[in-house]
């Protein structure tokens, strides 16, 4: 394997910029490249860098400094622009909507252009990118092995809960009137929120809420539930979405509910390592199930995480090498020794995107 020199431009510190630029290049590093996070546009290029990957470029001076790198005659390194969302089909409701409906929208795309490759995390993006550049790769999203063997928290009361920022209040809305019924119903059990506090449109106003957690490590050390809910609206933004939130539950053994569309349906296997719900009234008959029956809630939970060990960082950032030795032009073989489990410490969660 030779060794590559790689440099992650990540456009946040929040769960993009960690899944999908700080975790790979960390995984990177522990695989015997010299891989390196940050975000910001003021950083030099040396001598021996054989891949930048920008993420999300999409404002005016992020723009500017990747065009100046990719028309260079004398650019001697391959770019990757990197995005994980359909950011051209944002929901009206999406706090970032306006952003992308300005310049940024054709930023973006001018940015993929001139790059030599696009990485995404799904098929349905792939597909929708392409229009802009035909040279895409699907890196899928990936976690640290360690959040396999982490012990989530034991909770008073059973607790099925939701993890989302304010992007998503339109899946959340998708099921809101059927959650609001199913907890008049259950008040035995306890819901929590993180993130985005939905209490009030359960009618749990008192419901538990944890604001939201940019470091991965402490935002899935917090989740604490006994049952996962994934909604995602019907609309062309979800379509190309990741199965992310399906993937955290999992890794922590937490049995899902989760809607019947986009990355869901492929992934979930209903009964087996969750539960989808296609119809409205589906949400509530899948909820009793698992909040009535320990056995088939274990089971699904211990199912899911068995699943989520094909989903490592470790067993898979051949993938990451794999695409940036082709984009390279080079032949490729797989790395003799993965990265080891068991350091999920903030060097592997963000705060390795050095600022």
């Amino acid at each position: 394997m030779e060794r590559l020199k790689i440099y992650g431009w990540a456009a946040d510190h929040g769960g993009c910029g960690n899944y999908r630029i700080g975790l790979p290049m960390w995984a990177l590093e522990k695989a015997g490249h010299d891989a390196l996070a940050f975000s910001s546009s003021g950083f030099q290029i040396p001598t021996d860098l054989d891949v930048l990957v920008g993420q999300r470029i999409a404002t005016p001076d992020q723009a500017a400094r990747w065009h100046e790198l990719a028309v260079d005659p004398a650019r001697f390194f391959a770019m990757v622009y990197e995005v994980d969302d359909d950011v051209w089909s944002l929901h009206p409701s999406n706090p970032a909507y306006e952003f992308w409906q300005g310049p940024a929208r054709q930023i973006a795309i001018d940015s993929i252009r001139v790059a030599d490759a696009v990485s995404v995390s799904t098929d349905h993006l792939a597909e929708v990118v392409s229009a802009y550049n035909s040279n895409v790769v699907v890196l899928p999203n990936c976690v640290d092995a360690a959040v396999l063997t982490q012990t989530r928290p034991l909770t008073e009361r059973l607790t099925i809960g939701w993890a989302g920022g304010t992007s998503h209040n339109d899946d959340f809305a998708s099921v809101q009137k059927e959650l609001k019924s199913y907890f008049r119903r259950n008040g035995a059990v306890e819901a929590h929120f993180i993130g985005t506090n939905h209490g009030p449109d359960i009618g749990r106003p008192a419901a538990r809420y944890t604001g939201w957690m940019a470091n991965l490590v402490d935002y899935l050390g917090g989740l604490d539930f006994d049952i996962g809910i994934a909604p995602l609206a019907h609309n062309a933004f979800n379509r190309s979405k990741s199965d992310l939130k399906f993937l955290e539950y999992a890794s922590l053994g937490i049995p899902v509910v989760a809607s019947d569309f986009g990355p869901y349906e492929a992934t979930v296997e209903h009964g087996v390592t969750g539960m989808l719900a296609r119809y409205p009234h589906e949400w509530a008959k899948h909820l009793t199930q698992l909040v009535n029956d320990d056995d088939l809630r274990h089971e699904i939970g211990s199912n899911a995480r068995t699943w989520a060990a094909t989903r490592t960082i470790q067993g898979n950032i051949w993938r990451w090498e794999a695409a940036y030795n082709t984009i390279l032009g080079r032949s490729w073989t797989e790395s003799a020794v993965a990265p080891s489990p068991g350091t999920l410490v903030p060097s592997s969660a963000g705060a390795a995107i050095e600022t």
